[in-house]
């Protein structure tokens, strides 16, 4: 029986954008397991209230619910021990841990400035307005006076990169030879942005824009969502 996840869509239901989810999805691929999706938007929480919790991603493995991306890596790392490891080790569940919070406490909050009024443009209508106001309840502004900050944050967005920029300086992933949940919890933060605008977030001569092509190639299904397939 395949796995079944649950993530956040926009009006298209292919359309995902989620970077949690992105981190669920790309641990699904890495482990090379089978996988449901079904989309989720804002205002759908009904679909994933047998989770007893009202965010995504949600997955469920047979009679086994999981949330939150990390729990999810950890509950697939711990039930698919055969599968390709998505920690490797000790040290690299410690890293990618550490990465996961990086991106979700200091990356995202630059991120958002580039992304949240082209996400309130992709979502379904009867979102908008529940999006709207939680959002600019959050960021104490509309979210049109957010995205003029725009330029400073995608400033400070690539500053915040230059200590991953000193790790791929001595190997080519984050995790080492090969990509682990540490890379992984990186793509899936910069997906958020790519697939909901077209903006060069990196450019091209900077080193984590070689990583960012080489997951790619790793990751078939990114690629796809990003049209680099």
């Amino acid at each position: 029986m395949a796995i079944t996840l649950y993530e956040l869509a926009g009006n298209n239901p292919e359309k995902k954008f989620s970077p949690h989810c992105w981190k669920s999805r790309l641990a699904l691929a890495h482990k090379q397991l089978p996988v449901e999706s079904v989309p989720v938007r804002f205002t759908e929480k009904e679909k994933i209230a047998f989770s007893g919790q009202a965010l995504v991603p949600v997955m469920v493995d047979g009679d086994e619910t999981v949330t939150d991306s990390w729990e999810i890596a950890c509950y697939l790392e711990a039930h698919y021990p055969d599968a390709p490891s998505l920690f490797g080790d000790a040290a690299g569940k410690a890293l990618a841990e550490s990465i996961n919070h990086w991106c979700n406490n200091t990356l995202a909050p630059h991120i958002r400035p580039l992304i949240l009024l082209d996400i309130f443009q992709l979502i379904a209508e009867k979102d908008k307005p529940y999006f709207r106001q939680s959002r600019e309840e959050k960021i104490g502004m509309t979210l049109e006076a957010f995205s003029a900050k725009a330029d400073t944050a995608l400033l400070s967005f690539r500053e915040a990169l230059e200590s991953v920029r000193e790790l791929l300086s001595m190997q080519p992933y984050i995790g080492g030879q090969q990509p682990n949940y540490a890379d992984i919890c990186l793509l899936g933060t910069l997906l958020w942005i790519a697939c909901v605008n077209d903006l060069t977030f990196i450019e091209e001569t900077d080193i984590v824009y070689a990583w960012y092509q080489r997951m790619l190639d790793c990751y078939p299904i990114a690629a796809q969502a990003v049209g680099q397939s």
